[in-house]
């Protein structure tokens, strides 16, 4: 089993308003923010959340095997810590099977709940423009 003692891994600097990865990239890894904050973004910018100190973000797309389904920007300057795919691959073979079946519950309801919110994010936009036409 590989270590995944986080010391023994990369920290990669972004700058406020840099692009962590955009919609439809290849999910092949997953990030922890070390320090600052970062958003993730609906395809139409909707701002769905802000991640801090801690925490960990990447993981639906690897989970449902999908291409990245939001935009993640740095809100402030950030360190993140990239752990490649093997890695949290092997880190969820150690995981309970039921621990697993729920992280892939959680994973496509957060998929399907940011579809839905796209959706109205959309729909409100059309219904602004025909307010405003």
């Amino acid at each position: 089993m590989q270590n995944t003692n986080l010391k023994n891994y990369a920290k990669i600097a972004f700058k406020a308003g840099d692009v962590v990865y955009s919609v439809n990239d290849v999910s092949d890894s997953v990030y922890l923010v070390h320090n600052g904050t970062v958003q993730i973004e609906s395809k139409q910018g909707m701002v769905l959340g802000v991640l801090g100190d801690g925490e960990l973000f990447g993981e639906v797309g690897l989970i449902t095997a999908a291409p990245r389904t939001v935009t993640v920007r740095a809100k402030t300057n950030a360190i993140l810590i990239k752990l490649e795919e093997k890695v949290f691959r092997a880190k969820m073979a150690q995981a309970d099977p039921i621990c697993n079946a729920i992280i892939r519950g959680l994973a496509l309801r957060i998929s399907d709940a940011n579809a839905l919110a796209e959706k109205y994010w959309r729909e409100l936009g059309i219904y602004k423009s025909i307010d405003n036409g």
